[in-house]
């Protein structure tokens, strides 16, 4: 084989290449959506992570967003990303995510560095929205991490995806993205090789008839 043939051979098309680019943009949500699940169904009782980075929904107004005061930090049915760290870098006016005494896991500001019951640090913390204290100080094992960003109305997306109807369709994308590129492919190089085929009978049709005039004309000068 030519080296000439050898690049036609492995040539990438633009199908391949944006096969390939949504290949490689799925493949790690899939991947850190089932590390997701699998976690939070291990440990309930934990914030599931992947590189010491979680995301969560949104369900609560107590941040809400307010332009005219320039408070508030995420809205109702945002998706956030919060980062494990240490609870003592932790300082005022930080977003921090923790766990409730109830359970719940709560995103607020906080408002004061203190200490519990035990003189343990501790922290006050505010709801931009409400402007509510928590009721009660939260200490350093109830801390799950700093809140980093926000990704607006993308939380009834992130919840689909944990759904088992979210995690199959996710799973299959990539399959179907590699029968659609090669459908498309496949579709594509049929045309083409119809559209030569045309061509080349149209080319024998045009020399037949040449060699027929040219029949025909020998034929008149030998009766002449």
């Amino acid at each position: 084989m030519s080296s000439e043939e050898t690049k036609k051979k492995f040539k990438l098309t633009k199908l391949d290449i944006m096969g390939i680019v949504l290949f490689v943009v799925f493949i790690p949500i899939i991947a850190i959506n089932l590390t997701l699940v699998i976690k939070g169904l291990v440990n309930p009782d934990k914030v599931p992570m992947v590189f010491n980075h979680a995301p969560l929904i949104v369900i609560s107004d107590s941040m809400t967003i307010n332009k005219e005061n320039g408070t508030g930090a995420f809205n109702k049915n945002d998706l956030i990303i919060i980062k494990k760290v240490d609870p003592s870098s932790l300082k005022e006016d930080d977003i921090m995510t923790y766990i409730a005494s109830d359970g719940a896991i709560v995103t607020h500001r906080i408002n004061n560095l203190v200490t519990d019951k035990d003189g343990n640090p501790a922290f006050e913390m505010i709801g931009d929205y409400t402007h509510a204290i928590d009721p009660y100080p939260i200490t350093y094992d109830q801390v799950v991490g700093k809140y980093l960003f926000r990704l607006p109305n993308a939380g009834g997306i992130a919840m689909f995806l944990q759904k088992p109807v979210g995690i199959v369709v996710v799973l299959f994308i990539p399959v179907f993205i590699i029968l659609g590129v090669d459908f498309l492919k496949k579709s594509k190089e049929q045309k083409s090789s119809e559209s030569k085929n045309a061509e080349l009978e149209a080319e024998i049709a045009r020399l037949r008839a040449l060699q027929e005039q040219s029949s025909e004309k020998t034929e008149d000068e030998s009766v002449n």
